[in-house]
């Protein structure tokens, strides 16, 4: 084995300095994204436990920390993020090392033995790893407009389940203010009775009016409660209470999320295109080797004795086909061609999204202040009514229908702020706003 020293020597230098390289990951500058594709910086999340504030951003942190769509695609973003190794390592593969030994059976050359040793690896094309940086990015960069969208999606919810715990609540209050007026009026009318100023039928009217309020409040404070329950499922233990966001400006359209998402798509396939054009072929593969030949050639007085040593380079190069390269090409054409599509597709909804919330937003106002003027006027009414059934001038059915009017303004009334406030929400979800403080 002495004459396989030099051989395993080389072998080893190369080995070792092959090893070397493949260990250093050179950090390459972040190729400029597509056109109209900008890298936002993370945004960290805010801890959910402030006590001051808009509550109804603290509320979707806590609902993004529980969303299941939200911690796949921070998943997704940590597995593509961790192909940024491969784009910053020496080689696109793995380095390979084998071997080989054969010995000779038969033949003019007795004991002949050849052993060799080879290391390689493949190789990147001419800016094919540049451009598989970039395709890293640009997924991540998509990634990240996605969860800005989910996170979007999640305030809608939250919006949703906000302004139906606020409608149940009110519609509570409402009820609640009914009984209590339905008491007082009971107890003036059985007064009124006693003292023979009214028949016991207007008790009777009396007593069913503050039964239907009692009902009416059981079924309200349950839609409530089940209001309440609904938003705490969905914030993680958040409840609707505090201060809810404020209308916000429009802004312009490209920093709309659900624009931002299909556009970051189509950088992505714009990256994956270029990548394809770059990488014509698989990796081409260079290697060196080191071999051992020893034998002895028969002779009639002395036998030559033979032992040699040879050190070379190989390589492989393979040659591009319409068979691997057009298939590819044909796809990522396609993903570039849906990637398109669907980026106008947005466009188209988001415009229209918009206008139908602002629609709905000036029709909320003028409701709103319609119905502040109808209340108005029932319960002065209603105020009119009560001290003429005083005075005997009306009787107990006539004031109970003054009262019912007043009653369907004071639910008017209660809804139409329910519904401005809802039509503002989806306004500023409209322009793409998640609640922020």
């Amino acid at each position: 084995m002495r004459c396989v020293s030099p051989l395993l020597s080389t072998t080893l230098v190369l080995l070792l300095a092959a090893s070397a390289a493949a260990q250093t990951k050179p950090k390459l500058t972040v190729s400029p994204l597509p056109p109209g594709i900008e890298a936002k910086p993370k945004a960290k999340p805010k801890a959910p436990g402030k006590p001051f504030g808009l509550v109804l951003t603290r509320h979707l942190d806590q609902a993004i920390g529980i969303d299941a769509q939200s911690a796949a695609l921070e998943a997704q973003r940590r597995a593509v993020s961790a192909r940024y190794a491969q784009a910053n390592s020496f080689t696109p593969g793995s380095p390979f090392f084998g071997g080989s030994r054969q010995e000779r059976v038969k033949g003019n050359v007795q004991g002949y033995r050849e052993s060799e040793l080879e290391i390689g690896m493949p190789i990147w094309l001419p800016g094919e790893r540049e451009a598989y940086e970039l395709n890293v990015t640009a997924g991540v960069v998509e990634i990240d407009e996605r969860l800005a969208l989910r996170r979007l999606d999640v305030a809608a919810l939250l919006r949703d389940a906000w302004w139906t715990a606020q409608r149940t609540a009110k519609d509570a209050a409402v009820a609640r203010d009914r009984l209590a007026t339905a008491r007082d009026i009971g107890n003036d009318m059985k007064r009124r009775v006693e003292l023979g100023e009214n028949a016991a039928q207007d008790e009777l009217l009396a007593r069913n009016e503050t039964l239907a309020a009692e009902t009416e409040v059981a079924q309200t404070d349950a839609a409530a409660k089940a209001a309440r329950a609904a938003y705490e499922v969905l914030t993680g233990g958040g409840t609707p209470d505090g201060t809810l966001e404020a209308p916000l400006p429009a802004r312009p359209p490209e920093e709309h999320p659900a624009l931002r998402a299909p556009l970051a798509a189509v950088g992505k396939a714009q990256a994956q295109m270029r990548l394809i054009e770059t990488g014509f072929i698989d990796n081409p593969e260079i290697a060196v080797f080191g071999r051992n030949e020893q034998g002895t050639e028969p002779a009639k007085e002395d036998p030559i004795r033979s032992n040699n040593n040879t050190v070379g380079v190989r390589f492989r190069i393979p040659l591009p086909t319409p068979g691997r390269n057009i298939p590819r090409i044909a796809e990522a054409q396609a993903e570039m061609d849906r990637a398109n599509a669907e980026f106008a597709r947005a466009q188209r909804l988001v415009a229209a999204e918009i206008n139908a919330a602002r629609a709905a937003v000036a029709a909320a106002r003028r409701a709103d202040g319609l119905s502040a003027k109808r209340l108005a006027v029932a319960s002065e009414q209603f105020d009119l009514a009560r001290r003429s059934f005083r005075l005997g001038e009306i009787n107990a059915f006539d004031l109970y229908r003054v009262r019912q009017l007043q009653l369907d303004a004071q639910r008017a009334r209660a809804s139409a702020a329910i519904d401005l406030g809802v039509a503002l929400s989806r306004l500023n979800q409209a322009f793409g706003y998640a609640p922020t403080l």
